[in-house]
């Protein structure tokens, strides 16, 4: 780095240039080059803290509980001391609440800023951490308190609440009794679960009950695992080690049964006692149920149905009422899997928009009320991710795809009645946007590779756009190494999209270790136009010279059906195919070290590495992996058998897949690591591994974290992050 250093405006000529004259302008220019460069020095110069990540050192700038006012074109966010909230249009500012007023309405003296809180109705503000609502009038604050706690699910507007208590117990309680406790139903039993999501958390479930739009309705599941063979979980925290068993369905055995039931409000209310009755589906429909979603005059109830094998689906429409089945709207065949994921989006006149893959990508459909396709809204050899909102005039959907790219984010806007497109966000990287309820503006969250964070308020024709503030970036004194994303091809000529981290510092007349990090399982996408792309322990693995290496291969998300679904029945062979496309790709890289290549990968990943590992046992010196599938008959139902049909129907693709036979191949270093409470891979994937490699006189190192679920969350994970560089260090460097 060249610098140079300008001293005429010091005006050290006038003095005569004796030999101490001189050697004091030496030092002072030595002193004052030092000053400039020392900087630089200090910039970029520190590893990465693994502590911090989890402390908040590396926290990006951000504008506090950034959030849209209903039915208004405002927005509010807090800083230190204010609420505050502006008008998109004329871009004024005022404050509406201050943190004095907060103390005063609330009773809480010792508050230091006004805590996290989310809009209830343009006038109405609950703040979950004080448990309160505050409703404004004119100039002035009322206050709501005593609201339920524990809530799992919450018509704040309406004041109804679904909450459980520690006994698993569900509550409805309605601010039209006082909130007194209303049991969501009676019909319980020992292996009956309400308020939970069920199906383990497949096809887009993340909730145990949907309040109707206007909440005189519940919608509840019921799921009975009376059947289903109970998994041991140890708990060593107990004086005596103890079991606890969870319900856990592997492939090919009996499932869970679930049903749908709908609480009755009003009527729950007035008698003071559970009113309720349950949706008459049938198991020949389909067992698995799932998008539920009420019309929005509440009089039905829409289930999508997916059949054991998934590859049937049927949106069904039933009657509210009494539950009874009205007609089947939409079928759905797929002779590998169909994945029903996204609800239905009605428009005012009961037409409805559905998505869907059937042509080979991800789109959008428009059905009348009887379920009679109207036109498909969106094609191409792209996908839409997410929908978002409709305008008021329900003329234009705006939704977020990759379109463009598909390691990027776009908020795009269609308009329903020709097709046309419009890309809103055009700018490379991800985009986040937060609508307004009419659509007319949106806040825009911006990253890349280079871009921490740019927020930015955009309207929806295109015709403004007002930057709110771009993050600093927290990183900025760590010494990064660069990042790039692009493709290679595999022996099916398919792009497969891959990210290289180079070291700090870096020089291409060394030879440097490779580490790959590998997951390369279905719902994936780990190379995407994010900043600090793939996680900052990569990035502080870079800076221990290691090239970090990354691709996503087939069977990953948002490249098309096909490019997805092809490993259907035979996991692990086109994944594995596509991988050492990517290592062959390293190797012809003149700074890559090909005798020390290694692995690092989780759950799907650690299937893929143990695959890799015991199919081409000399390509990699070392490997690291955690959580990993073993044996896909014991991986669960409804995941386990989408991708690989029952083992009595695919004996072939599961004896293909399983490691057990093969870890006599292996011959690189190996770390296996699992949580002890493993609820998604049980740890009888890895002990069983263990065992073999035992008895094949395999050498590997095992590690189990005893109190961890899927993986090791929180700040624990920095022992894991050690654990991982200590062992690749001994093996690569």
């Amino acid at each position: 780095m060249k610098i140079d250093v300008n001293l005429h405006h010091y005006r050290l000529d006038y003095i005569k240039p004796d030999f101490t004259f001189v050697m004091m302008k030496k030092c002072i220019i030595l002193f004052l080059s030092l000053c400039m460069f020392l900087p630089l020095l200090s910039a970029q110069t520190n590893d990465i803290d693994l502590e911090g990540v989890f402390t908040g050192k590396y926290r990006l700038d951000d504008l506090r509980n950034l959030s849209w006012r209903p039915q208004y074109q405002q927005y509010s966010y807090l800083n230190e001391h204010d609420l505050l909230l502006v008008d998109a249009a004329a871009g004024t500012e005022r404050v509406l609440l201050s943190l004095e007023q907060l103390k005063t309405i609330s009773g809480k003296t010792d508050l230091k800023r006004i805590p996290a809180f989310q809009w209830v109705t343009p006038h109405e503000l609950f703040f979950p951490s004080l448990q309160i609502i505050l409703v404004q009038q004119d100039s002035s604050w009322d206050i709501v308190s005593g609201l339920p706690k524990h809530a799992i699910d919450q018509s704040l507007a309406k004041r109804l609440f679904v909450t459980k208590e520690e006994q698993g117990q569900v509550f409805v309680q309605s601010e039209k009794n006082g909130y007194e406790k209303i049991l969501l139903c009676t019909d319980t039993g020992k292996y009956i679960v309400f308020g939970e999501t069920v199906h383990r958390s497949e096809w887009g479930i993340d909730e145990g009950q949907y309040i109707s739009p206007n909440a005189n309705f519940i919608a509840f599941y019921r799921m009975d695992e009376g059947e289903v063979e109970a998994y041991p979980l140890v708990n060593i925290n107990t004086p005596m080690a103890t079991v606890e068993p969870m319900k856990y369905p592997m492939a090919g055995k009996t499932s869970h049964r679930v049903t749908v039931g709908i609480f009755d409000v009003n009527e729950a209310v007035s008698s003071g006692k559970p009113a309720f009755h349950y949706v008459k589906t049938d198991i020949e429909d389909g067992e698995f149920l799932t998008n539920v979603t009420f019309s929005p005059d509440e009089k039905r109830l829409y289930i999508t149905h997916l059949n054991r094998a998934q590859n049937h689906a049927k949106l069904i429409e039933y009657d509210v009422a009494s539950g009874n089945k009205v007609k089947i709207l939409i079928e759905e065949h797929d002779d590998r899997y169909v994945e029903p994921d996204t609800r239905m989006m009605f428009l005012k006149n009961g037409n409805f928009i559905w998505q869907s893959d059937r042509d080979g990508w991800n789109h959008l459909y428009l059905y009348d009320k009887n379920g009679k396709l109207l036109k498909q809204i969106t094609s191409g050899n792209w996908e839409v991710i997410k929908t978002l909102v409709l305008d008021q005039k329900e003329e234009t959907l705006f939704f977020i795809t990759n379109k463009d790219m598909p390691t990027d984010r776009y908020v795009y806007a269609v308009n329903l009645k020709n097709g046309s497109l419009r890309n809103l966000t055009p700018e490379p990287g991800t985009h986040s946007p937060r609508f307004s309820d009419d659509g007319a503006y949106f806040i825009d969250y911006f990253q890349s590779l280079t871009v921490p964070r740019k927020i930015s308020l955009n309207s929806s024709d295109g015709k403004r756009k007002q930057q709110l503030l771009e993050s600093r970036n927290p990183y900025e004194d760590c010494r990064l190494g660069e990042s790039s994303i692009f493709s290679i091809r595999n022996n099916s000529r398919d792009e497969l999209y891959c990210r290289l981290i180079l070291p700090p510092n870096f020089d291409s007349a060394k030879s440097y270790p490779c580490l790959i990090y590998v997951y390369g399982g279905p719902h994936s996408q780990m190379v995407t136009n994010t900043f600090m792309s793939g996680g900052a322990f990569l990035y502080y693995l870079s800076q221990q010279d290691y090239v970090i290496f990354t691709l996503d291969n087939r069977g990953t998300a948002y490249r098309g059906a096909e490019f997805e679904k092809c490993i259907h029945r035979c996991l692990g062979v086109l994944e594995m195919e596509d991988q050492l496309c990517g290592v062959d790709y390293l190797k012809r890289l003149p700074y890559i070290d090909s005798t020390r290549l290694g692995l690092d990968g989780w759950s799907y990943g650690g299937f893929l590495i143990l695959s890799l590992l015991s199919t081409y046992p000399d390509v990699f010196k070392a490997a690291s992996c955690g959580g990993p599938v073993v044996d896909w008959r014991k991986y669960e139902v409804m995941y386990g058998e989408r991708y690989m049909d029952t083992p009595e129907e695919n004996p072939e693709g599961y004896a293909q897949a399983d490691i057990l036979p093969k870890v006599k191949n292996i011959r690189s270093h190996l770390l296996v690591m699992h949580g002890a409470q493993d609820h998604t891979v049980v740890w009888q994937h890895s002990l069983q591994l263990l065992q073999q490699a035992v008895e094949e006189g395999v050498e590997l190192d095992y590690f189990v974290y005893p109190a961890h679920d899927h993986n090791v969350r929180g700040i624990e994970r920095v022992h894991l992050w050690k654990k991982l560089e200590k062992f690749h260090r001994m093996y690569l460097k």
